[in-house]
Formats: structure tokens, C-alpha cells, sequence
């Protein structure tokens, strides 16, 4: 559907507006909660702009590490696809599973999740830090 505007131009404005005009108006907490809920708006259009592309990277680096087969078995979705692969890794890694071997596939997994993230929650520190993310825009 392309009617205008779409949701992420419904979150661009809100937070456009807050970020603009009502927290001008706010100090002490109430400046602090509406920042908290214009760093959220963001994030939620970020997600919107950046669809299922951080999922299939993450998803890659877990077939690296799994083989495609298993990461096809672990869910239905790709968010509880990662979400119980997530859960493997941490319970492997906790049992020492990857101490001779923690690089490789394992951290590629570890980095990929962790720029993935960053690039959704946080992207300036991504590009202040010299990493980038393929195919997302930074702010």
C-alpha cells in the first residue's frame, strides 16, 4: 500500500514535533521521560525503514555458525528464530562450548547481534566508532 504517509512518516513527524516543539516547553523529569519516548519513536522507525534486512543478517551469521538447516528449524519467524538461537549460543558459550574457538563464526554471530542492535537503538555511535552498517542509514 502506498498511501502518504505511511507509518514511517507518522513516526518521523511525532518525533519531529517532540523533539521540536514540546520539549522546549519540559525540564527535570518531564524532559527526561519525553527524550526517553523520542529516542523509542526512533527506534520504532528505524525498525519500520530497515524492515527484516537486520533479521537476514543475523540470521546469515547464525547459518555460518549452525548450518541453514538448523537456523530454518528454530522458529517459525525470524525474531523467535534468533531469540532461540540467542538462547543456544549463551547456554553453549556458558558451558565453555567456544573457549578455544570464541572467534570465527561465534563472534560474528556476537558482532553482527551488537551492530545489528546498535544500528536500530543507537547509529551515531556506529559511525563515532568507525563501524557501518550495510544498507542503513545513519543519523
Amino acid at each position: 500500500m502506498s498511501d502518504r504517509p505511511n507509518r514511517g512518516d507518522l513516526l518521523a513527524a511525532a518525533e519531529e514535533t517532540l523533539r521540536k516543539d514540546v520539549l522546549a516547553a519540559l525540564d527535570g523529569s518531564a524532559k527526561y521521560a519525553a527524550l526517553m519516548v523520542a529516542s523509542a519513536i526512533a527506534t520504532a522507525r528505524r525498525e519500520i525503514e530497515t524492515g527484516d534486512a537486520a533479521a537476514r543478517r543475523t540470521l546469515d551469521a547464525f547459518a555460518d555458525l549452525y548450518g541453514q538447516d538448523n537456523v530454518h528449524r528454530s522458529g517459525a519467524d525470524a525474531d523467535e528464530r534468533i531469540e532461540a538461537l540467542s538462547r543456544d549460543l549463551a547456554q553453549e558459550i556458558r558451558a565453555g562450548a567456544y573457549d578455544a574457538t570464541l572467534l570465527g563464526p561465534v563472534f560474528s554471530v556476537l558482532e553482527t547481534q551488537v551492530v545489528e542492535r546498535l544500528g536500530l537503538s543507537n547509529p551515531r555511535f556506529l559511525t563515532s566508532s568507525g563501524y557501518s552498517q550495510p544498507g542503513a542509514e545513519q543519523e
